[in-house]
């Protein structure tokens, strides 16, 4: 008999480790304010359009990549196609994400996200817009808005979410779970669709 309480998995014990950031030399142009030269000696830039709040973005670089890992095992490694640095901000935004999370070096999941920004001091990293975590077994998080913390290496949010595994539904607002999605909480208004509906508990559906 499955309910919301079955696919809730034990808290996995989370050591914090220092961790080591490998980036390329994109990444250090970013931040080092560094860049190819024209004539005029000047740092080039690519025409960038302004974002919301009508500001103009002093680096925008495609294709950036981001690989964080620790004693020299990849434990996750950002893509996106198109990372745009502000005067000011220690974040970068990204458009159009791309993460794959590693264990022990072996991939595990991906979450894609229309939308991204990347905290360059602590490399905690707030997904929005289509979210998706799709584990290599097939579980899947559908959200709006995701933040990674690479410190406890957990993602969370407080908003909607649709977790889908072997066919169950389980839905709620509010989440805190592993990557793998082997951990995974809902916090409010937690709802299980389970495939034997006839075997399902009172107030599953």
């Amino acid at each position: 008999m499955k309910d919301a309480k079955d696919m809730k998995m034990l808290k996995p014990h989370l050591n914090r480790h220092n961790v080591q950031l490998v980036v390329g030399v994109v990444f250090l142009a970013a931040v080092l304010g560094c860049g190819d030269t024209g004539d005029s000696g000047e740092p080039s830039q690519a025409a960038a359009p302004g974002d919301k709040k009508g500001r103009v973005p002093e680096r925008q670089f495609f294709d950036y990549r981001l690989i964080e890992s620790e004693a020299g095992v990849r434990q996750w490694a950002l893509q996106s196609e198109k990372m745009l640095k502000y005067s000011g901000e220690k974040d970068v935004h990204l458009v159009t994400l791309h993460m794959d999370f590693f264990k022990d070096g072996a991939h595990f999941s991906v979450l894609t996200a229309d939308s991204g920004r990347a905290n360059l001091t602590t490399k905690d990293i707030h997904n929005w817009g289509n979210v998706v975590v799709i584990t290599d077994d097939g579980r899947r998080l559908e959200t709006e808005e995701l933040f990674f913390n690479n410190e406890t290496q957990l993602i969370h949010n407080d908003v909607f979410n649709r977790f889908t595994r072997d066919g169950d539904v389980l839905t709620g607002m509010g989440l805190e779970a592993t990557p793998d999605l082997e951990y995974i909480e809902i916090k409010q208004k937690v709802e299980a669709e389970v495939e034997d509906e006839a075997n399902a508990e009172s107030g599953a559906r």
